[in-house]
Formats: structure tokens, sequence, C-alpha cells
């Protein structure tokens, strides 16, 4: 049986970015499920939680695919890199406000 990989990116969203303008580059990944079958699901939303080891990440997502090569497609999708840019931009600089982590389930 194939497992699934998870691919969970946190953000550090600058506070000048507003939510609204965030969202619609969520929605840019969302649209990916169009031209990437690999890609089973897909959510998003601003952190919740009550604890306080959050470091400051205060918006999250969660991609489900189908496997490990559905995941580099993804990562290499124009589209993808595009909206990879406006999301650094949008975060903390220098990729220290952007943390992926990907695990098998």
């Amino acid at each position: 049986m194939s497992k699934h990989i998870k691919h969970v990116v946190l953000f550090k969203k600058r506070p000048e970015v507003a939510e609204a303008e965030f969202i619609v580059l969520m929605d840019e990944i969302d649209a990916l499920k169009q031209t990437h079958p690999g890609i089973l699901g897909f959510d998003h939303g601003p952190n919740k939680t009550p604890e306080d080891r959050d470091h400051g990440y205060n918006y999250g997502f969660t991609l489900t695919l189908a496997s490990w090569d559905a995941l580099a497609l993804y990562q290499a999708d124009p589209n993808h890199q595009a909206t990879g840019r406006k999301l650094v931009a949008a975060c903390d600089p220098d990729h220290s406000g952007i943390l992926a982590f990907d695990y098998e389930v």
C-alpha cells in the first residue's frame, strides 16, 4: 500500500500583509489541483492555538499528495514557484518566515 504525503507549511506573515491578500495566495496554491491530479487535498488557515509555542507562525497550510513524485511535480511547477516567491515576500525575510515539513501517512 502506497503512503500519502502531508506537506505542511507554516508562515510568519508580516503584520502589514492583510489576511485577504494572503488568502489570494492560498487560492493560487489551491488552483494547482486543476493541473496536478496527485494533489488529494488542501486546507489552510490562521493559527488559532491557545498555546504560547507557535514561535510567531501565524498562518499555515496542509497539502495532501498521492506520493513523493507528486510532491516533486508540485514543487517544480512554475505556478507554484511564482506563488512561493510571493509568499516569501509576504513573510519574515530570508526564508526565516516559512517552515516546510513533509511526512508520510
